[in-house]
């Protein structure tokens, strides 16, 4: 490292090229940039995401970027806003294996606000897409496990600086340019989690506020505005503040020679990532052994430190927030239900529900001290039995990871089951021929019409 971390990382985003992206990286980004079109259309129709929505609408009409399927004008920070918040407000955006945070709602949203104030290519949004991953990647394995130890929410902290380097990537901003956008953007890096502990939809907001300092991070860099170059490995910077120690060297090692988006995961149930390889470990054990509910005595699960933390003790829900944070709760639907819907997420009658409450209280977790690094979501799960019996099973990584990732027609069909509610069935079919042949579109601009209302009348 030649220089400071935030130089270091500047330095790559800069001189990051498309012909440096593997075909199976490229490949893995459309799937990604698709996923997450599909993660705002459905967040752009729940309740709880429309007040920050009103909020911009009502307040900062006019500009060059667009909201997501309304269409509405305005300028490109608040449009990051809007749209990051509805790709992150439905727990369906995709999420690194390692690190934290949910890269795809804290850049592309970025990138798609910037698309009406210049032409951006479909290679030079890849590679935007590429450099913010892995920077967010980076940073957040350097801030882990502390960051979440302290209660400091990862999207929020780590979100903001892959916002930065893809909107500072696409505004084509030098490397200095870079490494003050990088500097300015831990002012913005915020968040706590206690909504995971007595509620608060707020979270939503995270991902938004992440976006939109983010953007406002590179425009003003590349403006002169300065920041700390140490704003990583400083006395009071990002690392020792938010994690408590300063764990620079898993920020820059490997830096080029592995990527990011080899590591996002694309998310098949509406819930937090921790919970995907318990829900579905126990869907598994249910299949293979025949457990009814009422044959259910306890359910021990060993998962990630951090998921006790992260809603581990939440057993009676009494918002949508917290019902996708329960761990008990999800367990306690797959047993009675035999599905995750996020349906049953929104609906209160679930959270009250006797049987789900009773068989969520013999869900015991505690952590595995062998859940950490690159099996983070691994989960070990063991079922007693009414006859005295015991089953148990091991899964190191819940489908949709790495190890076990999404074919493309799964992430297509997943894409228009969440955009069924706002896109027509010709809207949905171009999207996904643009996406197809992205690094092929000299301007990608057009796709921001077919994500909005206009384009179905």
């Amino acid at each position: 490292m030649s220089g400071t971390i935030a130089e270091t990382l500047a330095e790559f985003i800069c001189d990051l090229t498309y012909g440096a992206l593997a075909p199976e990286l490229i490949s893995k980004a459309k799937d990604l940039f698709l996923d997450q079109l599909g993660c705002q259309m459905l967040g752009s129709t729940v309740p709880w995401n429309q007040a920050v929505y009103r909020f911009v609408v009502e307040n900062k009409r006019g500009g060059s970027a667009r909201i997501i399927n309304y269409g509405d004008r305005v300028p490109p920070d608040d449009a990051a806003l809007v749209n990051a918040t509805f790709g992150q407000g439905c727990e369906l955006d995709d999420y690194y294996d390692q690190g934290g945070g949910h890269p795809g709602s804290a850049s592309i949203p970025v990138a798609l606000a910037l698309l009406g104030n210049k032409k951006v290519s479909g290679r030079d949004l890849l590679v935007a897409l590429a450099g913010g991953y892995d920077v967010g990647w980076r940073i957040g394995r350097g801030l882990l496990p502390g960051m979440m130890r302290r209660g400091y929410h990862p999207q929020g902290v780590v979100g903001v600086f892959v916002a930065s380097a893809t909107a500072g990537r696409i505004l084509g901003l030098n490397q200095k340019q870079m490494t003050h956008a990088l500097a300015i953007a831990g002012s913005h890096a915020a968040g706590t989690m206690e909504f995971d502990q007595s509620g608060g939809e707020v979270k939503r907001l995270h991902s938004g506020m992440a976006c939109s300092g983010g953007l406002r991070s590179a425009m003003l860099a590349q403006l002169g505005l300065t920041g700390p170059p140490t704003i990583f490995e400083g006395e009071r910077g990002v690392l020792k503040v938010f994690g408590g120690e300063a764990a620079s060297d898993l920020i820059v090692k490997n830096l080029g020679t592995e990527n990011a988006i080899s590591c996002a995961a694309i998310k098949r149930f509406p819930v937090n990532a921790s919970q995907h390889s318990p829900i579905e470990l126990l869907d598994k054990l249910i299949t293979d052994y025949k457990i009814a509910p009422e044959d259910v005595q306890t359910v021990e699960v060993g998962v990630n430190e951090g998921v006790l933390l992260h809603g581990g003790g939440i057993d009676e829900p009494k918002e949508v927030i917290e019902a996708q944070f329960s761990l008990r709760f999800s367990l306690a639907l797959r047993l009675l239900k035999g599905r995750n819907d996020f349906g049953f997420y929104l609906d209160p009658r679930m959270w009250q529900d006797p049987e789900i409450l009773k068989l969520a209280k013999k869900v015991k977790l505690s952590a595995d001290p062998s859940a950490t690094g690159t099996r983070r979501f691994a989960c070990r799960i063991k079922i007693a039995r009414a006859n005295g019996e015991s089953v148990e099973g091991y899964l190191p990584a819940p489908k949709g990871t790495a190890s076990n990732p999404l074919t493309k027609g799964e992430v297509r069909d997943k894409f228009r089951q969440l955009s069924a509610k706002v896109l027509n069935e010709s809207q949905i079919n171009a999207i996904v021929e643009k996406v197809d042949s992205l690094e092929l579109e000299d301007d990608v601009s057009g796709i921001m019409r077919l994500l909005t209302r206009e384009a179905a009348e």
